[in-house]
C-alpha cells in the first residue's frame, strides 16, 4: 500500500533516486500511452463521423434537387401517358390528379372545374371536379 501512496503522488522531484524516478516515469508513459492514443482515435471517430453526416446531408439536399427537376421534367408531358388516365377514379382529389398527371395546360372554374392538359383542345384530355372531387373525365385521342 506504501507503494501506491508513493505512486499516486508522482513527482519527478530531484530528491528521489534515479531507478525510483526512471520507474515512475516509465510507469506513466505506460499508463498515459493507451490513454492518449483513446483520446486521439476518439477524435479522429468524432471527426469521421461528423463528414459522414455533412455527406448524409449533401446527397440527401442532392437527391431532393434531382427529384424537384425530375418531376417537372416529367410532369410536363406526363398526361399523355394512357395508363395514367386509366388509373384515376371518381372521389379522387384534385391533387391526387396532379401527382398522376402533373399541372394543367389551363383550368376553368363554371358549375364545375375543368383540367384541361391538352393546350389547345377541349374535346379530349380534361377532367371535371366537384368540390375538389373527381366526377368524370376524357383520356387523350
Amino acid at each position: 500500500m506504501k507503494n501506491f501512496r508513493n505512486f499516486s503522488r508522482i513527482s519527478c522531484n530531484a530528491s528521489l533516486p534515479d531507478k525510483e524516478r526512471d520507474w515512475r516515469i516509465k510507469s506513466l508513459r505506460i499508463l498515459l500511452t493507451p490513454l492518449v492514443a483513446s483520446v486521439l482515435i476518439c477524435n479522429s471517430a468524432l471527426a469521421d463521423e461528423m463528414r459522414l453526416e455533412q455527406r448524409i446531408t449533401d446527397l440527401e439536399n442532392r437527391v431532393t434537387a434531382l427529384e424537384r427537376l425530375l418531376e417537372e421534367t416529367n410532369a410536363k408531358d406526363r398526361w399523355k401517358d394512357p395508363i395514367l388516365w386509366r388509373r384515376i377514379k371518381r372521389e379522387m382529389s384534385s391533387d391526387d390528379i396532379q401527382k398522376l398527371l402533373g399541372k394543367p395546360a389551363r383550368i376553368e372554374q363554371q358549375i364545375f372545374t375543368s383540367w384541361y392538359y391538352h393546350p389547345s383542345s377541349k374535346l379530349h384530355s380534361y377532367v371535371w371536379f366537384d368540390e375538389g372531387k373527381v366526377l368524370g373525365w376524357e383520356v387523350p385521342d
